[in-house]
């Protein structure tokens, strides 16, 4: 069940891993239906409407957001608005993603989550103490599936050292035309966490970018230098916290569904300054899911 030495040092070179068929069909259909009933099920009549957004310029940092550490709470693609705030999708049709705790409260995701297969990969790629802090949804819908632009995720996820590995589910055949992944190989070697995403005005307030001193701000790559992996329906990708990746506008006419959780090295320090924290506790990331323990 372990990764070969091979597929190692191919993510230690290059800071990602393709991982074809690691589902199978019937996982496949049975994620994406339970996707499906989720997105049916959510009701509108108390939804603060929330948006999401990595742009550093969108405010992200309202409750509704700050408490989905634990929950599992819906969050719209901003395109899916009119200019006077009417939804112009059907619900079903308008949600970036659903997050953050899929892994804790429901059990197809969490069996997808937490099981020996993840445990063996993460032993592999090194990672000492695996601890799984968000799990999520990402929609990537037609027509309005928002582009993310060139990130790196242990900046919205961080320890010292950096230690953030996302695990990421094709549920759906991910192409050029519906908004696939991208990465710059290798960028995890030079590219150094810079910056992190923050609680501020403590635990009531926002969110804001801080800089991390004495790491250089890295450079934003040529379009040129990002390569777009193959990711049919059951792929897993596995993404180095340090990668830079983003993803395209969905113009197309179908969606890009993916199931995606995110893990650390519960050896590094996390602390109180990170936007995610689990209740009641914020001592150093106490209350996330140990995958060692319980797979």
């Amino acid at each position: 069940m372990t990764l070969t030495q091979e597929q190692v040092d191919f993510f230690h070179e290059n800071g990602y891993l393709i991982l074809p068929r690691e589902l199978d069909s019937g996982k496949v259909m049975e994620l994406f239906g339970r996707t499906k009933e989720l997105l049916s099920d959510f009701s509108l009549e108390d939804h603060p409407m929330t948006t999401f957004s990595t742009d550093e310029t969108a405010h992200v940092g309202d409750d509704y957001f700050l408490g989905s550490s634990d929950k599992v709470r819906f969050f719209f693609e901003g395109d899916a608005f009119g200019v006077d705030g009417e939804l112009l999708k059907p619900k079903e049709k308008a949600i970036n993603k659903i997050g953050h705790s899929l892994h804790v409260h429901d059990s197809k995701f969490r069996d997808a989550t937490v099981n020996g297969r993840n445990k063996a990969i993460a032993q592999a790629l090194g990672i000492s103490d695996a601890r799984v802090l968000q799990s999520m949804i990402i929609c990537k819908q037609p027509e309005i599936g928002g582009a993310v632009p060139s990130h790196q995720d242990s900046v919205f996820l961080y320890t010292d050292p950096p230690s953030a590995v996302g695990f990421w589910y094709a549920l759906e055949d991910c192409t050029a035309e519906n908004g696939a992944l991208s990465f710059v190989p290798g960028s995890h070697k030079w590219a150094g966490i810079s910056k992190r995403m923050v609680r501020t005005n403590g635990a009531s307030g926002g969110t804001g970018f801080i800089n991390i001193e004495g790491i250089s701000t890295p450079r934003e790559p040529a379009s040129e230098e990002f390569v777009m992996p193959e990711c049919p329906a059951g792929t897993l990708v596995i993404i180095h916290g340090s990668i830079l990746h983003k993803s395209e506008t969905n113009k197309s006419e179908k969606s890009r569904y993916a199931y995606t959780f995110h893990m650390i090295d519960g050896s590094c320090k996390y602390d109180n300054k990170n936007w995610l924290q689990i209740p009641p506790t914020d001592e150093g990331g106490a209350n996330f899911t140990r995958l060692y323990d319980e797979a």
